[in-house]
């Protein structure tokens, strides 16, 4: 019989694959407030940097803008998302090393914080107007955060940021595949008049209402490619799992905290909590990288403009010259006008679906990222089985049939991954 240290490891495991609901607890929410205190720290160290903010961009002249001026702006900007997000790490890390009912005192005393003084600061200097308004917001989203890590979302995110540095990380070779044959179209419309017209009509009256709309149907589009893509590949997947055999399970085990505990493992059927925290797993994995790739081409289109395309060239395709410093997110970039921007962001939107949809069409794409991927998945797939035969002990809905399909050649792709 294994002890509870060595469940919890394996129960962190889980949480930092972004797979919380694979966790069986008796009483889920039972440390619900002592679970959302890092949220909640983030929602005070926030809300402050997210005024001041506001409160420097108000007084900043577009026109008479430095670059020194706009490096603090973008400085300050970085700082009211890490900031929060360090001191909400910080809080985590804290709690974890104080007893259950230390925690309960902390949580309890940031509820505090975040519901009363928090709103009756805001009310003694002037930033919130009416105290009752302030205290239904900050109730409001306390429930928000509560429903967050009820269902895991901290675990969630946290794997979703670790994916997204990685992808930072290896961001030439993504390019490397998937930019070339899109950069011929790139070059092509960028330096069409059509297209710098067209982005221009797409704000109107100094918003930029319609480019976004735009960018939302493209991410509809890419969002859409990847379900029916992952939906396919899913299916082939589970059944594939559901066949596993012992072997497939000595195997694939190996490369988790549960290899050798575990003499013999039942496969188990996937509740509906279970299969939606998967799915949202294996999306957003997929989208974090069509994003990153499309932040890497806003920027190298933002630098090409600069280098290869003269005001005067803007003037005679859009018939006016081009602003002297542009907004984007309401930061100021100076030298870099408000219509780069535009069409940047345009071709941008355009280049995530591109990258959505080569994962289906682009086989050295699917060799070097997305297969490797479903295999990692089907690592966790593996040790949620063996995690429920150690532990609760269920009753599996299928034994291992004869030969298990997942140690064929090619399915040992999983031990490669890792």
């Amino acid at each position: 019989m294994h002890g509870r240290a060595e469940r919890r490891v394996v129960e962190t495991w889980f949480r930092r694959r972004g797979l919380p609901m694979m966790v069986r607890r008796a009483k889920r929410g039972t440390p619900l407030v002592s679970r959302a205190t890092p949220g909640l720290v983030f929602l005070i160290v926030f809300l402050p940097l997210v005024t001041l903010t506001g409160e420097v961009l108000e007084d900043i002249d577009v026109d008479a803008v430095s670059t020194s001026a706009s490096l603090g702006v973008v400085a300050l900007a970085l700082a009211m998302v890490v900031v929060p997000a360090l001191a909400a790490w910080g809080a985590a890390w804290g709690l974890r090393r104080r007893t259950e009912k230390t925690r309960l005192i902390i949580a309890i005393s940031a509820l505090v914080v975040w519901l009363v003084l928090f709103p009756a600061v805001r009310k003694v200097t002037g930033l919130g107007t009416n105290l009752t308004t302030s205290i239904g917001g900050a109730v409001i989203a306390t429930l928000f955060v509560l429903l967050f890590v009820l269902v895991g979302a901290g675990s969630i995110l946290g794997w979703a940021l670790r994916v997204a540095m990685r992808h930072v990380v290896g961001i030439g070779s993504m390019a490397s595949r998937a930019l070339p044959l899109l950069l011929l179209f790139l070059l092509f419309g960028f330096c069409s008049a059509e297209t710098w017209q067209i982005s221009e009509k797409l704000e109107v009256n100094g918003h930029r209402t319609n480019l976004w709309l735009v960018i939302g149907l493209f991410a509809l589009m890419g969002s859409l490619f990847l379900i029916a893509i992952l939906r396919d590949e899913g299916r082939d997947m589970m059944a594939k799992h559901r066949a596993a055999g012992a072997m497939d399970y000595e195997v694939v085990l190996r490369a988790t905290p549960l290899r050798g505990l575990v003499p013999e493992v039942r496969n188990f059927r996937l509740t509906r909590r279970e299969k939606a925290n998967l799915a949202v797993v294996v999306y957003l994995a997929q989208a974090l990288q069509a994003v990153v790739f499309s932040f890497v081409v806003f920027w190298f289109l933002v630098v090409f403009g600069l280098i290869a395309i003269d005001d005067s060239v803007i003037e005679s395709w859009l018939s006016h010259p081009p602003s002297a410093g542009g907004k984007l997110f309401t930061i100021l970039l100076p030298g870099v006008s408000d219509e780069l921007i535009r069409v940047s962001m345009f071709f941008a939107g355009f280049s995530g679906v591109y990258f959505a949809a080569s994962i289906a069409t682009d086989a050295t794409y699917r060799k070097s990222f997305f297969e490797p991927f479903m295999a990692d998945v089907a690592v966790s797939l593996a040790a949620r089985d063996a995690y429920l035969t150690l532990w609760e002990g269920d009753e599996p809905t299928s034994g291992y049939p004869e030969g298990g399909p997942l140690a064929a050649e090619g399915d040992l792709e999983w031990q490669k991954t890792q």
